[in-house]
């Protein structure tokens, strides 16, 4: 079974439909292809999206940065889900861990234009 959980992320909007970027410029976004990267221009792009991912797990909050397949890497700053899980990090750089995807609640994916046409408007 695979995981229908939409990885966080940029999507470039192109005739409607969303592709996952791997790079984006100040004026283009690079999508992976079937012979290597295709690159559109801002003013190719029906929108650019930012798609960030939030749950909580055995009841913390995390913010998912990685899905794959069933499994979900995380960051947290929930003190107590850091002490209880043991989880990896520190102070500064955050704390980390991974999850299957089936034992996250409460996922909320926040989605913003970040398209540069959109912001001006």
């Amino acid at each position: 079974m695979t995981s229908v959980l939409r990885p966080p992320g940029r999507y470039a909007v192109i005739d409607g439909v969303e592709l996952r970027t791997r790079v984006a410029g100040h004026d283009y976004v690079l999508v992976p292809g079937e012979d290597g990267d295709v690159r559109y221009e801002m003013d190719q792009l029906d929108d650019l999206l930012s798609v960030g991912v939030r749950a909580r797990w055995r009841g913390g909050a995390v913010v998912v940065d990685k899905v794959d397949g069933d499994e979900v890497g995380f960051y947290t700053d929930d003190r107590e889900l850091i002490e209880r899980e043991g989880l990896f990090g520190d102070a500064r750089d955050g704390w980390y861990g991974t999850a299957p995807v089936s034992e996250l609640t409460d996922v909320t994916e926040i989605v913003a234009s970040i398209h540069p046409r959109r912001r001006e408007r």
